[in-house]
């Protein structure tokens, strides 16, 4: 097989792959588990809750029924009632159920019935005469919903009319004719109640035969009078349990009203995505546990990978390195006493001549600098050279001139002498290695001093000093008498650049991100982007007589101390130059 048909899994694409395995499959297999244990055990719970509520509302409808038959009970036995037996229907019957039907709010109607189920008195005349035939053949005390006169569902309840003289006998039937939404308005208030403590189920009425016939469910939810559940195997007298309506989706509780009522069932019915929402918040919390297991084995496994393969990436970037030519090759870490570290051994000994090589670039590099530093020095210093050797030759010559002007020559030979001699110690100054002396410094003493040199020129040239202070006076790590110069530094050029009449002004800067410092800010004419951006470079000055090293001398200063130097200017704007040094008190 050739390297190029090779498979390119790197090892540590391996080593991710086995550890997403070792956490993804068995983390998978236990969440499936436990999601499946939590769901059983959810709808266990929340079964019998539903279970309850059924119970409840069997028990309220019941009682609601039971309080109708014995109230048209009543009525049925009462005197009015024996004219039933005589034949004698005046008014009197009908006004009594007139009446009776003011009183009751579910009432429609109130009907008499004979023993032939003709209507001989009713709380409404156009009923007298008709015939009432009981459903389904039988006479039942309580039969519903049936249709309407007016198109709304009804419930019939009968109550037979007792015969004052023979009560075994029956003289008829008081017949109720009940709103089936009026008579039925407890499973309503018990959904109510169930929505006030959190539970957003529907309470439905369900006869015999599995079809919905009545109740009160959650508004835009499907149930209609008329649909279908799957048949109960509720037993009278066996415990109720909670079961799954899969073809509806649901989550049921259901119970029988008690005794001899109708055999209809109160089922409490919750959608099965509501009711096993805990489950599915489980589940995303288990998959974001999952998910944040599996992160940490990848990441894990990444840096087992990374400390196995670093040792051969090294090498082989090292080795890139020195095919590429760009540099001299590092020095690659000797990690093991293995092969591997028999390769960088023998690597390491192949680089020590390339770092040789690396050292004599730098050392060329530093003569070539040397070079160009010396050229830019005999260029300041030819200058003033010239004009010494002309002025000498003109004193030379002038021997016998005026005393005036034999005065003016020699001035003007100490004035460039004078130069040369600030360009070279400044040259000096900033090219002569040193060693820190640092120490945790208040900066306020060290400004003062600098402010208290400069006061004198400023005032000779109508230029304002003013001190700007803060609450505390930040300590920083720094080599006092540097740090001295850098602020003399800083007010002497603004000093010098201000024009009469202008201010200068320096003060502390609070703490922040571990450092503390200074401003110094002038009104004077400020700098232009383009001058703002060659500030710190050797021998780049704007005044006449400037050698251009002072800020050069600034920057190196801060760098030295591992601080920061930032410079906002505009022209007519003035300028402002922050100084930011680390904190003392124990930094480093």
């Amino acid at each position: 097989m050739s390297a190029r048909s090779l498979p390119s899994f790197s090892l540590r694409t391996k080593l991710l792959a086995l550890a997403a395995g070792l956490v993804a499959v068995p983390g998978g297999i236990y969440g499936a588990i436990t999601v499946a244990h939590s769901r059983a055990t959810i709808a266990r719970l929340v079964g019998r809750q539903l279970v309850a509520e059924a119970r409840n509302g069997a028990d309220r409808l019941s009682t609601a029924l039971r309080s109708e038959q014995a109230r048209l009970a009543s009525f049925a036995g009462q005197d009015v009632m024996r004219e039933v037996r005589t034949g004698d229907f005046d008014k009197r019957i009908s006004s009594f159920l007139a009446s009776v039907k003011r009183g009751c709010a579910a009432c429609v109607d109130l009907l008499v019935l004979d023993r032939e189920d003709r209507v001989v008195a009713a709380s409404a005349p156009s009923w007298i005469g008709a015939t009432v035939a009981a459903s389904g053949g039988a006479a039942k005390p309580i039969e519903g919903p049936l249709p309407g006169a007016a198109g709304s569902p009804i419930l019939r309840l009968a109550a037979p009319v007792p015969d004052p003289e023979v009560p075994e006998t029956r003289l008829g039937r008081l017949v109720a004719l009940l709103d089936w939404e009026r008579a039925t308005e407890v499973i309503a208030r018990v959904r109510s109640n169930l929505v006030s403590v959190g539970l957003d189920a529907d309470v439905l009425i369900v006869d015999a035969g599995g079809t919905v016939i009545g109740g009160a469910a959650a508004p835009g939810r499907a149930w209609r009078r008329g649909d279908s559940l799957e048949p109960a195997a509720l037993v009278e007298g066996a415990p109720p349990a909670a079961r799954i309506d899969s073809r509806a989706g649901v989550l049921l509780g259901e119970a029988l009203l008690a005794g001899d009522l109708p055999r209809w069932r109160i089922v409490v019915a919750q959608p099965l995505g509501e009711a096993l929402a805990p489950v599915r918040r489980a589940a995303t919390l288990l998959g974001a546990a999952l998910a944040a297991t599996l992160l940490a084995a990848m990441a894990i496994a990444l840096l087992a990978a990374r400390r196995t393969t670093r040792p051969l990436a090294e090498l082989t970037a090292a080795a890139d390195s020195v095919r590429r030519g760009g540099g001299p090759a590092p020095t690659v870490r000797l990690r093991s006493r293995d092969e591997i570290g028999t390769l960088t051994a023998a690597f390491n000994r192949m680089s020590v001549d390339l770092r040789r090589a690396e050292r004599e670039l730098v050392d060329a590099a530093k003569f070539a600098f040397v070079g160009e530093l010396a050229a830019g020095v005999a260029h300041e210093v030819r200058t003033p050279l010239g004009v010494l050797r002309s002025s000498a030759q003109l004193l030379e010559r002038s021997l016998e001139a005026k005393d005036d002007d034999a005065r003016e020559l020699l001035h003007l030979v100490r004035a460039e002498v004078d130069r040369i001699e600030r360009i070279v110690s400044e040259l000096l100054e900033l090219g002569r290695p040193r060693e820190l002396k640092r120490e945790s410094t208040p900066l306020g003493p060290i400004l003062s001093r600098a402010a208290d040199f400069v006061e004198v020129q400023a005032r000779e040239k109508g230029v304002g000093v003013r001190r700007r202070a803060i609450e505390s006076d930040p300590e920083v790590l720094c080599d006092p008498e540097l740090v001295y110069q850098v602020a003399l530094n800083l007010l002497v050029n603004a000093v010098q650049v201000l024009p009469g009449g202008g201010s200068v002004e320096i003060g502390l800067v609070a703490p922040r991100d571990g450092q503390a410092g200074f401003e110094v800010v002038d009104d004077g004419p400020g700098m232009t982007e383009e001058v703002r951006a060659r500030i710190f470079e050797p021998f780049f000055t704007r005044r006449d007589g400037g050698a251009g090293l002072g800020l050069t001398f600034v920057q190196r200063v801060v760098h030295e101390h591992r601080g920061r130097v930032a410079v906002e200017s505009a022209p007519g704007r003035g300028t402002r130059f922050r100084i930011e040094l680390p904190l003392g008190g124990g930094a480093a």
